[in-house]
């Protein structure tokens, strides 16, 4: 039954990720979102799909197939040989019995702040909700280096906001990117509204002659100059950041004299 053929009547919720079905950062958002929705639907790539951004597959035959035992009970769950993207269409058109309200992503093993936001197949996956007018939300865990991380405090607070979507006090079609300091919960300096910064974290690293490779190296505390109210800066603080986005990118501040110049080069 395709996404829109009925009309919403519970709050259910679509989770999708990019670090694949075996994710343990999946399982605990699934964890999260069991008991705060009727119905819990997880659809995520079958393979690892890190950085993909917001792409979609073309020229190449999606496949999905059932998890037929879940590790997280009361969720159904299939994993599609695509982005995070094509996952959260296929469910929506294909897969759903029920109206979903809200999309969730994540919790993805590494921080999405800043330009790195544009990467991200954790932000991208939850676009395709916003897309579309549903309340999506996208989370992403800092990592330390070397650190083994207590998935459990990732679930607590994604709880928080999945029942904050449920109850409504996210708004109707927001759509959240939120990045959770490493640390424990208690030592959290609370929940910060966010922008996004300008840094990005993705560099190219291990460069030998015609090779190289991409790598996330975050270091917040190297960047002073990223300034408060960002994403990046709460995070180096000890907040956890919550950006609202939209998907439209256009600079409305020099549409007029852009017009006005570009339209004096074609009349000379």
């Amino acid at each position: 039954m395709a996404q829109g053929t009925i009309g919403p009547v519970t709050r259910n919720i679509l989770i999708t990720n990019d670090d694949g079905i075996e994710s343990p950062g999946l399982w605990a958002l699934a964890r999260a979102c069991v008991g705060q929705g009727y119905m819990v639907y997880v659809v995520a790539p079958s393979e690892n799909q890190s950085a993909v951004g917001a792409s979609i597959t073309l020229r190449r035959e999606l496949h999905w197939e059932r998890v037929e035992r879940p590790p997280v009970d009361g969720v159904e769950a299939w994993h599609v040989n695509g982005t995070p993207g094509d996952c959260v269409m296929i469910a929506l058109r294909q897969i759903v019995r029920h109206w979903i309200s809200i999309v969730v992503s994540g919790v993805n093993q590494g921080a999405n702040m800043g330009n790195d936001i544009l990467a991200s197949g954790t932000v991208g996956g939850a676009l395709q909700g916003h897309f579309r007018g549903l309340t999506s939300l996208a989370f992403s865990q800092l990592m330390a280096d070397n650190a083994e991380v207590d998935w459990s405090i990732a679930e607590r607070v994604a709880r928080l906001f999945v029942r904050a979507a449920v109850d409504r006090d996210i708004p109707e079609g927001v759509f959240l990117n939120v990045n959770i300091p490493d640390g424990a919960f208690e030592a959290m300096s609370g929940i910060l509204v966010t922008r996004m910064g300008r840094h990005g974290f993705l560099q190219l690293e291990k460069v030998r002659k015609d090779t190289a490779v991409v790598e996330r190296a975050v270091d917040l505390h190297t960047h002073p100059s990223t300034p408060p109210g960002t994403d990046i800066w709460a995070v180096a603080h000890g907040y956890i950041s919550a950006s609202p986005l939209h998907s439209n990118l256009t600079d409305h501040s020099v549409m007029d004299t852009l017009g006005e110049r570009l339209n004096r080069a074609f009349d000379d």
